[in-house]
């Protein structure tokens, strides 16, 4: 997979015994969302791995070395990735369940292929790289440079009190004899933020079949894939318990085998032995 913003390549792997405990015992839900992107980042860099970096570009990446990349990438590259883990390891269909205010519940699905090209990064016209600055751009008619919002601005600022005013003031640099932007200004900057670097993460529309009523799922990537990873992932304890009593293995060998096959194993020793 090539992120769009920074056009790196990564690919993805299976999770294995380790890599779910690692991600259950990480916490249940986050209580903020800057602690789901910061589990969510967790498991991204256990599974996911830069094909054109010699150093970060192992089968198993270590989890230390990679988070420090991913904090420098934009936001959009991060959730594309998540989006794309979501994807090889569960398929391109995310259905979730919603209810109408006439109480009907409805099941609402989407592409995620389909997601992912829409929200594609766009160049504005009138925004040049900055020639001093790697990393930054400029609006010379508005005399404002700035750059994109990475990961680590995005936890920042979700854990302030004032995340949009966090953002801006990490984000948007300007001459110190210069006068601060109008609203006009700030919002053109804003505007090739947003096509430069676009919200993944964003409101699905949808229809109720029984009332026609327009519903909204708010869809927040690192969430998905957080919650459907920790699903996937909840029975791995009974999983070597079972495997454990049955074939008398260490944990260490069950935990090294690849989520699928000790699910497998596991299955064939419910059904008697027969898989």
């Amino acid at each position: 997979m090539r992120l769009p913003v920074s056009d790196l390549d990564i690919g993805f792997r299976l999770p294995d015994g380790h890599d779910d405990l690692a991600i259950l015992e990480a916490g249940g839900r986050g209580d903020s969302r800057s602690s789901g992107i910061e589990r969510a980042l967790d498991a991204l860099c256990r599974l996911a791995k830069f094909s054109t970096s010699t150093s970060l570009s192992t089968d198993r990446p270590d989890p230390a070395s990679t988070r420090s990349a991913w904090l420098c990438l934009t936001v959009t590259d991060f959730e594309y990735a998540l989006l794309g883990l979501r994807r090889f390891l569960f398929g391109d269909t995310v259905r979730s369940l919603i209810r109408c205010t006439c109480s009907e519940r409805m099941e609402m699905e989407f592409s995620i292929a389909t997601l992912l090209r829409e929200a594609y990064p766009s160049s504005p016209r009138g925004v040049i790289p900055s020639p001093d600055r790697p990393g930054s751009y400029v609006l010379p008619e508005k005399q404002i440079s700035f750059r994109l919002p990475t990961v680590s601005d995005q936890i920042e600022a979700l854990a302030s009190p004032f995340p949009y005013r966090q953002l801006e003031q990490r984000c948007i640099e300007r001459p110190v004899e210069s006068a601060p932007p109008n609203a006009r200004a700030a919002a053109i900057v804003e505007r090739a933020m947003e096509a430069m670097a676009p919200t993944v993460s964003r409101p699905i529309a949808g229809v109720c079949a029984a009332c026609g009523t327009g519903m909204t799922l708010h869809l927040h990537v690192p969430s998905l894939v957080l919650d459907e990873l920790r699903s996937s992932s909840a029975g791995v304890h009974r999983e070597i318990h079972a495997i454990a009593a049955s074939y008398h293995w260490h944990e260490s060998a069950i935990l090294a085998l690849p989520q699928l096959r000790r699910q497998a194993y596991t299955e064939a020793i419910r059904n008697g032995g027969t898989l």
